[in-house]
């Protein structure tokens, strides 16, 4: 009888500690996959709610040589939680020039000129919304 009483503390240190291992080892690998199934829910929110991008690389375009004329910059978008952006230009004060279209993109723009701006607007489809505006020059 005597042994048996002493015999409690036995089974947890020998069989009960390998028991509460496992428990603990389930629980935090339930918590772990919880945490990040959590993150991606909230991931996959704020893909929705993501701010549009329009950038220009290099900007300003560098003047190079004088005697070469024209200049390349790479514009790229990202309308964000739009689906479609619609990307167009304006040189100076004339009208608007339509670019391209998409959700996500680049383009490499190989005529940009001394003493002008480029202003590269991002629309919502059919300039429902203006997402976007960048201005792009030349160095002298």
């Amino acid at each position: 009888m005597h042994e048996n009483t002493a015999n409690p503390f036995g089974r947890i240190i020998n069989g009960g500690f390998s028991g509460i291992c496992m428990i603990l080892v389930l629980g935090f690998s339930g918590c772990l996959l919880l945490s990040s199934c959590d993150t991606a829910r909230r991931q996959s929110i704020d893909k929705g709610t993501a701010q549009p991008i329009l950038s220009a690389s290099p900007n300003p375009v560098p003047a190079g040589d004088l005697d070469q004329q024209l200049g390349t910059t790479q514009i790229s978008w990202n309308a964000g939680s739009q689906a479609i952006g619609d990307l167009y230009v304006k040189v100076n004060r004339s009208s608007e020039l339509f670019l391209a279209r998409g959700s996500v993109g680049t383009l490499n723009i190989k005529w940009i000129q001394f003493d002008s701006l480029y202003e590269f607007r991002l629309y919502a489809k059919k300039r429902s919304k203006l997402l976007a505006s960048l201005e792009v020059t030349r160095d002298n």
